[in-house]
């Protein structure tokens, strides 16, 4: 597309019926909650720390990226004392941290 034929949308003429498209129904019956069973990985992206998850009862393709301000990641990191380095930090799964 050349630029010198591009125009600009001036929208519908006021003559033209506008037709809106109707309400979306939206069903309740999906209510399966996904639960986070270990921490695969974790990254930066776009200045935020996210991590990689394995969803419980999921295969390892399914693995997908969440931010870390999730509040389903809370239980799974034990507590660190704070004499401890960054290195010695721990991931640990739901089942080892109960």
């Amino acid at each position: 597309v050349n630029v010198s034929r591009v125009k600009p949308y001036l929208g519908p003429l006021p003559s033209q019926p506008m037709s809106w498209p109707g309400p979306v129904h939206v069903s309740e019956e999906c209510d399966e909650e996904y639960k986070v069973d270990y921490i695969v990985a974790s990254h930066i992206y776009r200045h935020q720390l996210q991590y990689l998850v394995h969803w419980k009862g999921y295969e390892e393709h399914e693995h997908t990226w969440e931010p870390a301000s999730n509040s389903d990641f809370d239980s799974l990191f034990k507590p660190v004392p704070e004499n401890l380095t960054v290195c010695d930090a721990q991931f640990c799964s739901l089942e080892s941290c109960s």
